[in-house]
């Protein structure tokens, strides 16, 4: 008997891309799936769409905000608690699938049971739904699988940024999920980088060496803002001092990670003034000198933080 896959479609003013995004999901080659819908009170058309598909068979549960939560993680978290199935795969509403998908990954994990995740590669589109020639995954797609370690996966992809950078690329073991830390909801402009680095330490990692995920880019997302104006630097720090206590990370690893963080943060887009700020909130990531962004590149050599 195949497991049950719950696809969670938390929603907010995504009206122009959710109805692709939920007919993605329905034409999965895999069936044995829920789907619930959260919408997080939109004031665009999403409400009607998504009542469309009340009686679809697929569809186990719909909820409707009264009062918007302003924190797509919150979401996440009520749809788990509905979810009742074997996997849990967090399907953005403004991004889409090919039809394979859910197949491929869930025959992944279903192999390796030591696995906590596994994720595909992705495609960018942009609001019309063309594939951008900006590419996350520029690597040759073989196809592959690659299975990964914990500690490798976490040192060797995490700390540099999210590896995991879109929700809609990966599925995982619902399970694992009350062993989370959930302090992942705290964070509203980067809590799937902490999500996805504590998932990370439950189990082995599937990569996906194929691009079964489109990942869209549009003027409306959050991450757009956040970056320039500071807030996504004010979640950065605190999560990456957290990963240097998760991970125990060696004091020559620590200035190595300082060195790099503090390195973006000079080339930033923020001025001078919101520069200070960060290296004052963080000093443990974001204050680093020129010494520690040349330990960064000595690290680099030795493969830490290449």
């Amino acid at each position: 008997m195949l497991p049950l896959v719950s696809v969670i479609i938390p929603n907010y003013n995504h009206a122009p891309y959710l109805k692709e995004r939920i007919d993605s999901v329905l034409s999965q080659t895999y069936k044995e799936f829920e789907v619930l819908i959260l919408d997080d009170c939109s004031s665009d058309e999403s409400k009607k769409i998504i009542e469309s598909y009340r009686n679809n068979k697929h569809i186990s549960n719909i909820v409707f905000n009264e009062k918007n939560t302003g924190n797509t993680f919150i979401q996440w978290n009520k749809g788990i608690s509905l979810a009742k199935g074997k996997y849990i795969w967090i399907a953005e509403s403004d991004d889409v699938a090919k039809p394979t998908f859910l197949e491929r990954l869930v025959d992944e994990l279903e192999k390796h049971p030591e696995a906590a995740f596994a994720f595909s590669h992705s495609h960018m589109i942009d609001q019309d739904s063309n594939v951008m020639k900006h590419d996350f995954n520029p690597g040759v797609q073989t196809g592959e699988a690659i299975l990964w370690n914990s500690r490798e996966f976490s040192i060797n992809k995490m700390l540099k940024f999210n590896y995991v950078q879109n929700a809609s690329m990966a599925i995982f073991r619902a399970d694992l999920y009350p062993q989370i830390d959930s302090s992942y909801q705290n964070y509203r402009y980067c809590g799937d980088w902490a999500f996805w680095m504590y998932m990370a330490q439950k189990g082995k990692i599937i990569e996906v060496c194929d691009k079964l995920n489109f990942f869209r880019q549009h003027p409306n997302k959050v991450t757009n803002k956040s970056m320039s104006d500071g807030r996504r630097w004010r979640n950065q720090g605190p999560i990456l001092k957290s990963f240097i206590s998760l991970l125990e990370l060696s004091k020559w690893q620590e200035r190595c990670l300082r060195g790099r963080w503090a390195r973006r943060l000079k080339h930033s887009e923020l001025d001078n003034e919101q520069r200070e700020e960060m290296r004052q909130l963080t000093p443990e990531i974001f204050g680093g000198n020129e010494l520690d962004i040349i330990c960064y590149e000595i690290g680099k050599l030795f493969g830490f933080l290449k």
